[in-house]
């Protein structure tokens, strides 16, 4: 290695740089929409869920990309969970993807702050299982 960062140092860069383009989107989404003479309410809110949902999103493949070296290998398995990950959240009535839509007509109420905190919560859980594994494969050792 040739960087004076460590690797999972290296790692978190490259999530930083694909969550700073999170809001960026989803922001330009909303402009448009405005444009478009659609209203949309609580745009804060909104981004606020898609920046937590976007994290854990790449916090995710970040973990598999870490694992499977392939990158074959890490597309096919990062893409089939997704699809899990997916059908898991769209089971759960106040889902993330349905509570940002139901903020653009604002009816989803003060419970999106729970489910955002819960978001936040597992993506911090998945952003220490990134740096853990990161710093064991930096180290050397055996993935």
């Amino acid at each position: 290695m040739s960087t004076p960062v460590t690797f999972a140092e290296m790692v978190w860069g490259k999530v930083a740089a694909c969550e700073v383009l999170v809001p960026v989107q989803a922001g330009a989404w909303l402009l448009l929409l405005g444009f478009n003479g659609i209203a949309v309410d609580n745009a804060a809110a909104i981004l606020l869920h898609a920046s937590a949902g976007g994290l854990f999103l790449i916090l995710l493949g970040a973990l598999v990309a870490l694992h499977y070296r392939e990158r074959t290998s890490a597309q096919f398995i990062f893409s089939t969970a997704l699809v899990v990950v997916f059908l898991l959240v769209m089971a759960v009535p106040y889902n993330p993807l349905n509570l940002m839509v139901r903020l653009a007509v604002d009816t989803a109420g003060p419970v999106h702050w729970l489910i955002l905190a819960l978001v936040a919560g597992a993506t911090a859980l998945l952003g220490w299982a990134v740096t853990a594994y990161a710093r064991r494969v930096g180290e050397g050792v055996p993935a």
